[in-house]
């Protein structure tokens, strides 16, 4: 009993792992439950037995990968560390994972595609702008200890970080060779924490 179940979670998290592929390669109207059971080494009725549908197999595939890839970066805003420090630290991790973690890489683009077209994924949306607005949150709490530029608020440095992070994710990912995420991580923050610092310079 104890085999079969270890061998069910198994196939679950095989399943999960080749959905996640399959919807970000091919977007999540072309996906099909065969070519995810194909590329999971299962049938087909593998997939029905764990997941109602395509659906629920999508939406399960980014809550439950996104959380196991994303902690780590997260946890960076986290600490001892001044407010600007731990942010630096948060978006060098961030876009080093975005090109070295390919689950982080396949569910944040899975995540930027367009759910037009495919009503069942409305609960996936709505997720997702609950993740974004928690992520604004977490900042502007962050922020508001820090030394910021004269007239900027924790609420617009907030909103520049994540604009400036997704931006750059975005790009990245509709371009793949234009530059290195992982490469530039650290000349891609210090880019973005330059707005932040008041003039002098000062870390906060």
């Amino acid at each position: 009993m104890r085999r079969s179940a270890e061998e069910a979670a198994a196939t679950r998290k095989a399943l999960l792992v080749a959905a996640l592929s399959e919807f970000a390669e091919l977007g999540y109207a072309s996906a099909t439950l065969a070519g995810i059971a194909a590329r999971a080494g299962v049938t087909r009725g593998a997939v029905h037995h764990h997941f109602t549908n395509k659906a629920t197999l999508c939406l399960t595939a980014i809550e439950e990968l996104w959380a196991e890839a994303a902690t780590p970066v997260w946890a960076k805003l986290d600490g001892p560390e001044p407010p600007l420090r731990r942010v630096g630290e948060f978006l060098v991790a961030f876009f080093t994972a975005l090109e070295k973690d390919t689950t982080f890489k396949e569910v944040f683009a899975l995540s930027m595609q367009s759910v037009e077209g495919a009503p069942e994924l409305t609960r996936g949306l709505t997720d997702k702008q609950a993740v974004m607005d928690g992520w604004r949150r977490q900042l502007v709490d962050l922020l508001r200890t820090a030394d910021l530029r004269p007239g900027l608020t924790p609420e617009t440095a907030a909103i520049l970080i994540i604009t400036a992070a997704n931006g750059a994710a975005a790009t990245w990912l509709a371009c793949p060779g234009l530059f290195s995420p992982a490469e530039q991580a650290r000349a891609l923050t210090d880019a973005i924490l330059h707005g932040l610092h008041p003039p002098t310079g000062r870390s906060a």
